[in-house]
């Protein structure tokens, strides 16, 4: 996918809408070959061939018209975004005003290069963009030579203040390194007191600067870093406290504003799921609709990227606690429209619904929900050991509904499958689980087969040495206990 399909892609509503008001502003009813263009890319999405585009469009034409066209709709794509972004997006703003200031210092005119090289500078430092500020003092301090009334030794000044701030960066780069060595060591993080004072400790090694360890974008870096540990520990109560504790005290400081927005719904999304995580259901479906409520605030800025976040929440959340909500959330996804908005996620909805289906016992919307999966395009770039896994679940359904000859022919396309699995993907459970699936597929009376019950120990062996705490997809060990008639 080249350049072009990828900023479409990423394109919401609302940045179709005003692109769409943007291309049109001085062409009234004309045919417009880059809107067709846009509008095709949009509607075949990863199925997109320039082959397609072209002929649609140009009909057998010079390929060099069709390329120019596709430049020139990066080009209005990227302007009209900017100017509907830029007034409300600080970092953008900040380069706005510097390119302004250079426009008009290359016209000579000192006065204007003035006023915007300082709205420029108001906005870097809002945005801590310590680089931006040393480009912009530059400007500043040779402007204000050539203006009357202007003392060049004040920006000298902020120079070198912002260049002492710019070396606490390294200083706050050393201590999320060091945050990190320490989080993944250390042996005793019980409590949200315990990172806290794990956190202090390091800060108070590595700077003594108390601007910085007040820091926001301290504070950020920090939650990105521990949140992450934390997570890869399993360590789930411990991160509950430090996120909330993080985000009450982030929010208590009034840190949170636009241009972060989406910092502050990545991390009511981490909370609403490290409390799921602790089973603590309803409050972790009190942060999903806080999350929903915040997704909505800056006219629905954000609303795109965290829509799927939103309902995971949900799905996981009802899945549990109820399991006819969360297939009433995931059938209302199947929708085309909806389905098309979260087609990077399909296969999150398809394989729940054949999840939910199975635990109540509906092998037959199971099994047209596991299909669906396997025809769903984004499946196809799932992971080897994932499909592999689903697989096995939709043979222990074939078995229960005694689709026998399904399950011989899926049988011999899963063996094929697994053999083409690279030899460093570790997959022995698996295939003693298949081997057993096989035998029950092929015998009767395949209890009274010699060697079944030590055949099906095997696998359950195996399967609890590799499980080591991991959640499975399907009850894999407990299904084949139940046909076994081994008990638990």
């Amino acid at each position: 996918m080249d350049i072009l399909n990828q900023v479409i892609a990423l394109m919401g509503r609302k940045e179709v809408k005003n692109f769409k008001i943007y291309a049109g502003r001085a062409f009234i009813g004309e045919q417009r070959k880059d809107l067709m263009l846009f509008d095709f890319i949009r509607e075949k999405g990863e199925n997109y061939t320039d082959d397609d585009a072209f002929k649609k469009l140009y009909q057998g034409e010079n390929k060099n018209a069709f390329y120019r066209i596709k430049n020139r709709l990066l080009d209005d794509i990227n302007t009209g975004i900017f100017l509907q972004e830029y007034g409300d997006n600080d970092i953008m703003l900040a380069f706005f005003w510097t390119a302004l200031g250079f426009y008009y210092q290359g016209k000579n005119q000192n006065k204007p290069a003035l006023f915007h090289f300082k709205k420029a500078e108001k906005k870097a430092l809002h945005i801590e963009n310590y680089g931006l500020l040393d480009i912009i003092y530059a400007r500043l301090i040779r402007i204000s030579q050539e203006v009357y009334n202007e003392n060049p030794e004040k920006y000298l000044e902020k120079r070198k203040h912002n260049r002492s701030l710019f070396n606490k960066m390294s200083d706050l780069d050393d201590i999320l390194e060091a945050a990190e060595y320490r989080m993944k060591v250390s042996q005793n993080l019980s409590t949200s007191d315990s990172v806290q004072e794990l956190l202090k400790i390091t800060i108070d090694d590595y700077t003594t600067d108390e601007e910085l360890k007040d820091s926001p974008k301290l504070q950020i870096k920090l939650y990105q870093v521990v949140s992450r540990i934390l997570a890869q520990k399993q360590d789930y109560i411990s991160l509950e406290n430090y996120l909330i504790e993080t985000f009450e005290s982030l929010t208590e400081k009034h840190f949170f504003n636009k241009a972060n927005h989406s910092i502050k719904l990545d991390m009511i999304s981490w909370i609403a799921n490290t409390l799921f995580a602790n089973k603590k259901y309803k409050p972790s479906l009190e942060y999903a609709e806080n999350l929903h409520t915040e997704m909505e605030k800056f006219d629905n800025a954000f609303y795109d990227r965290f829509e799927f976040f939103y309902y995971n929440i949900l799905v996981i959340n009802y899945s549990a606690i109820n399991p006819e909500k969360a297939i009433e959330i995931l059938l209302d996804l199947t929708q085309k429209s909806k389905m098309k908005k979260i087609s990077g996620n399909g296969v999150f909805v398809y394989l729940n619904l054949s999840l939910l289906y199975y635990h109540k016992r509906d092998f037959k919307n199971a099994l047209k929900y596991i299909t669906k999966l396997y025809s769903f395009e984004g499946y196809t770039a799932t992971d080897a050991l994932f499909k592999l896994r689903i697989n096995l679940g939709e043979l222990m359904m074939r078995f229960d509904t005694g689709e026998k000859d399904i399950m011989e022919y899926r049988l011999k396309q899963v063996d094929k499958f697994m053999a083409t699995l690279p030899k460093d993907i570790k997959h022995t459970w698996e295939k003693n689980f298949a081997e057993v699936l096989s035998l029950m597929a092929n015998e009767p009376n395949y209890l009274k087969h010699q060697g079944f019950k030590d055949k099906v120990k095997k696998a359950l062996k195996v399967l609890d040495d590799e499980q080591a705490g991991q959640s499975f997809l399907f009850d894999y060990g407990k299904w084949l206990k139940e046909k076994a008639k081994m008990g638990n």
